[in-house]
């Protein structure tokens, strides 16, 4: 199919143009590069479609791939970007064309002004073959310069070879949408495209909805990012996800193939306002009021379905509080890990929009989770990412908790500045490294506990119970002292209790460095008795578990799990290139980012710091920084469609370079 026939199908809506989830992302040299091959008669690909109906019964092809192809030639040769455009327009805007050297180059005022040879591509295009003389002419007046005729003719022979473009033809591959089904065609398109960015069927299940309902990607988009406003950051693969749910008691997208766009309209309506009573009740409940911590996301389709399926009336306080009960179990599980769909699958054929539905979900975390009760061993995990983190931050919010240099109580609703919780190491992770402890017991959960910035700065790298190898604070008494005997003792004289607030063991041998194995045990078997109590204040058949905080001491040695930090001077590393980020207006990186398949949410690697949202944040590509990784590591990584950097320097260079740089010349 030729270009112009391509581009006139997209604006007659025959051709509609998926953004999914990234929207346009090619950068500059894309842009150039592509019409560099194509003017030049090179290769540049096919184009893959699925020919689907609207519910109007008339047919539509979507354009699986090469959306970036057709957006580019799309906002080159109109000269706009199109009705469906999500990203950064500055990356098809300005594009010109040197007619003697036939070369192109976006717009360099300075570079170019002098210069009668340039010409606007887009201003080509419009002016066609017939205008192609008047155009030349104008330049030429305009730049009060002459060209001998045989110049002449050869800059009209490469401006019509430039116009030749919009018959190039670019092979279409179409498949049929009464003979495959969406999870046939996601394969389909997976292979072909191999080493690019995968499709998922939510992708595809949205692409299909947005051909009867256009507007659903932007409202969509709208909801995931008023939840973001609030701390809450979900993609639109998993609001739909909720909508099916709500719509069809499905999981697989397969289900939204057929269903009308209304449907999925007052389905979106009903979503959203159930997802909101949920998260109402497990921020205000539970205090897990941010992302971060959230771990059960997807416990939450299962959880609005409960709330559709309910009759009319006010919940109890027993019903909220098992369906929260069961949330919190199923994060701790890991109920959703690995095979997600099937999993959202059996428990949506359990819930019934009954307190007995609810009792059936619970009832199965005994058969099919092994277990009810926490145990001391389920705190033998370490770092941020680890899937008990948000227990020591629900309890931190719950358990009365207090904050180690006030005695304040960390409730949710904090105010002021320096009142938002970080995260404290309780040893600190200089002093362990230096004894020679590994990363895992280092970043051991019972090494953690939450306390106020303003309180994290104060206690700094001071020991709980020994001299700080530096001590601060010449001009504060209180620091000096904590500096020089730990601030375990201090603190606790301050704010008697303080510490047993936050599960702290209270045999002061443990306080130290060298007995560090066994106060790690100690501590697991305080957060696992106060787990228990609370859980059982939510359901009382959680059980009777109080005597596990009578349980004996062993001196545990955590095993050695993969890490995605190597090192301690690894870690510091990472640390200064968020801060470097920040300094030049761009948002910090995930650390540890788990990237998982997006069909069966599979753990397919872990990235040391990552971008999954573009850099700069919802218009760039994703991108990866990859420190002492494995070659595998580095190919998966890249074929999920991340810019990936082996380096920090490189991965600066790149961000002076093409980040850094392109905002700046396109704010010139």
């Amino acid at each position: 199919m030729k270009v112009d026939i391509i581009l006139a199908n997209v604006e007659a809506g025959k051709i509609a143009l998926p953004a999914f989830q990234r929207g346009y992302v090619w950068k500059r040299r894309q842009v150039r590069q592509f019409f560099d091959s194509l003017y030049r008669g090179h290769p540049v690909g096919s184009l893959l479609t699925w020919l689907t109906s609207r519910d109007d019964g008339s047919a539509t092809e979507l354009l699986l791939d090469g959306q970036q192809r057709v957006t580019s030639l799309y906002g080159v040769i109109k000269g706009r970007a199109p009705d469906f455009f999500s990203g950064d327009d500055q990356a098809f805007t300005g594009l010109h064309f040197h007619a003697m050297d036939e070369r192109f180059e976006f717009l360099q005022p300075i570079k170019m002004k002098d210069d009668p040879n340039w010409f606007e591509v887009t201003s080509v295009m419009r002016a066609g073959p017939n205008g192609i003389a008047a155009l030349m002419a104008n330049k030429l007046a305009d730049s009060n310069g002459t060209l001998d005729a045989e110049s002449q003719m050869r800059i009209m022979g490469h401006l019509l070879q430039l116009l030749g473009v919009t018959g190039v033809e670019l092979h279409v591959e179409q498949i049929a949408d009464e003979d495959k089904r969406i999870d046939t065609v996601v394969d389909i398109f997976n292979r072909l495209n191999s080493a690019g960015t995968t499709l998922s069927s939510g992708d595809l299940a949205l692409a299909r909805i947005a051909a009867k309902w256009p507007e659903v990607r932007d409202e969509m988009r709208r909801q995931v990012e008023t939840w973001s406003e609030h701390r809450y950051h979900f993609t639109v693969d998993w609001l739909l996800r909720c909508v099916n749910s709500v719509v069809n008691g499905e999981a697989a997208f397969q289900y939204l193939h057929d269903t009308p766009g209304e449907e999925i309209r007052n389905g979106l309506n009903t979503t959203v306002k159930y997802v909101d009573a949920m998260l109402n009740e497990i921020s205000s409940k539970l205090g897990l009021d941010h992302d971060r911590v959230l771990f059960g996301r997807y416990s939450i389709p299962v959880l609005v379905r409960h709330l559709t399926l309910r009759p009319p009336g006010l919940m109890s306080s027993d019903e909220r509080n098992a369906l929260l009960y069961w949330f919190l179990q199923a994060g701790m599980r890991g109920r959703f890990s690995g095979t997600t769909e099937a999993k959202i699958k059996q428990d949506l054929l359990v819930v019934d929009g009954t307190v007995d539905g609810i009792e059936k979900l619970i009832a199965d975390i005994g058969t099919k989770w092994g277990r009810h009760q926490v145990t001391a061993s389920d705190f033998d995990a370490w770092s941020l990412g680890a899937r008990l983190y948000p227990v020591l931050y629900w309890l931190t919010r719950v358990g009365g908790a207090k904050n180690l240099c006030d005695g304040t109580e960390l409730k949710t609703g904090l105010l002021g500045k320096g009142a938002e919780l970080e995260v404290h190491h309780i040893f600190p992770k200089a002093v362990l490294y230096d004894a020679g402890y590994e990363k895992p017991q280092v970043n051991a959960l019972a090494n953690l506990c939450f306390l106020t910035s303003a309180c994290n700065k104060w206690i700094g790298a001071a020991c709980p119970a020994e001299p700080t190898r530096f001590p601060k604070g010449k001009h504060d008494p209180d620091l000096h002292r904590v500096g020089l005997q730990g601030y375990f003792a201090f603190l606790e004289e301050k704010s008697p209790g303080v510490l047993k607030s936050q599960w702290i063991p209270m045999d002061e041998e443990l306080w130290k460095v060298g007995n560090f194995p066994a106060f790690l045990e100690a501590r697991r078997s305080l957060l696992a008795a106060v787990a228990n109590r609370h859980l059982a204040a939510l359901y009382p058949g959680h059980g009777e578990v109080l005597e596990a905080i009578n349980g004996s001491l062993r001196v545990a040695v955590p095993p050695v799990l993969p890490a995605h930090v190597s090192s301690a001077d690894e870690e510091e590393l990472l640390d200064e290139l968020q801060d470097w980020m920040s300094g030049r207006g761009l948002h910090a990186g995930e650390f540890g980012f788990e990237l998982r398949d997006p069909a069966s949410e599979v753990l397919k690697a872990t990235i040391d710091l990552a971008w999954p949202n573009g850099l700069p944040e919802g218009r760039g590509r994703p991108v990866a920084l990859l420190l002492n990784e494995s070659a595998e590591t580095y190919r998966t990584v890249s074929q999920a469609g991340f810019d990936c950097h082996t380096s920090v320097e490189a991965f600066k260079h790149y961000v002076d370079g093409e980040i850094v740089g392109e905002a700046a010349f396109a704010v010139a």
